[in-house]
């Protein structure tokens, strides 16, 4: 009887979540069908305030904040790219209606999720062999990325789940065989790791990589995604995960938190589970160079990549 009470109040709030948005008037800003931003949280429950360029939002259970004609937002303390800058118009904020479906529902209510089994793990340790990937003063991103993985490995075993990769050892793999080596597993998760890199060697901090959804820009560009990918069919479970993930990384390490972002990735491509790509830090940055090579960085970053896996699982419940 509980479970089917449970169900039953479930049902009812996206109901109500659902009824909410459907009665927030619609309007065509710059050919898209955009919601008044502020008063669709206020009838899901949240006040709104200025700040700075943007709005800030608070609810009993999550906080938001976006900026004036900009896809930035932070969704309870973690920065994340919208698909569409916010447009504002006598002051108040309107969300492209593809935002608030593709973003803020997957994040605020997972209930929206598809609920699916999380038993069997795909790791991908970014480059190897005579593939070096990013370079930096002392180390190479192939060697770093295969001691992270192969740690996290380690950690998600000692929690009970089967663990493949596609590389154990100092071997090239090439992206395009990346998808088709994950269906192989029937792996129900993916994660691919990578080392960042950028002519500002001052540039430092970890940000986490989803499929950019048919029909929308990647993070950083502005043409659109016209083609409709095979890991399209997870983009918001997709978005879910790097979420978590990216939560899980900064709250071990203390990185500079670059946020969730969205990009047309090959290895993210043809995935046939929810899958993302991380990048644990700047090779160029010196002092992030360093911690990279630590055996008790490594240990954090794995540990804050399991825990965003274990917190995305949690999330469906």
């Amino acid at each position: 009887m509980s479970k089917l009470r449970n169900i039953s109040v479930a049902a009812l709030f996206f109901t109500l979540l659902s009824v909410a948005a459907s009665a927030v008037p619609e309007r065509v800003i710059n050919g898209r069908q955009t919601f008044d931003f502020c008063r669709l949280l206020q009838l899901n429950g949240a006040r709104a305030s200025r700040l700075g360029r943007g709005h800030f939002f608070a609810a009993r259970y999550f906080t938001c904040s976006v900026e004036r004609n900009s896809r930035r937002s932070i969704i309870n303390g973690t920065k994340v790219d919208l698909n569409f800058p916010v447009a504002y118009i006598n002051d108040r904020p309107y969300l492209s209606k593809f935002d608030w479906v593709k973003t803020f529902r997957p994040l605020l209510y997972p209930g929206t999720l598809r609920k699916h089994r999380i038993a069997t793990v795909t790791i991908d340790m970014g480059h190897g062999g005579n593939d070096p990937g990013a370079m930096g003063a002392f180390s190479r991103e192939k060697n770093i990325t295969l001691r992270v993985g192969l740690r996290l490995g380690q950690i998600l075993r000692g929690m009970g789940y089967r663990v493949m990769y596609t590389r154990r050892s100092d071997v090239k793999i090439p992206l395009e065989r990346i998808g088709a080596i994950q269906r192989s597993h029937k792996s129900d998760l993916f994660v691919s790791i990578h080392v960042n890199s950028a002519r500002d060697r001052s540039v430092s901090g970890v940000e986490t990589y989803c499929l950019t959804p048919a029909y929308a820009p990647s993070s950083g560009a502005k043409k659109l995604q016209r083609s409709l990918q095979k890991g399209n069919g997870f983009d918001n479970n997709n978005l879910a995960l790097a979420y978590q993930i990216q939560r899980g990384i900064i709250r071990r390490t203390g990185a500079y938190d670059r946020g969730v972002k969205r990009a047309n990735f090959v290895v993210l491509r043809e995935l046939s589970a929810p899958g993302v790509l991380v990048e644990i830090g700047f090779i160029s940055n010196r002092a992030e160079e360093r911690k990279l090579n630590s055996a008790a960085y490594v240990e954090l970053l794995a540990r804050g990549i399991a825990e965003g896996m274990i917190f995305y699982r949690n999330t469906m419940k």
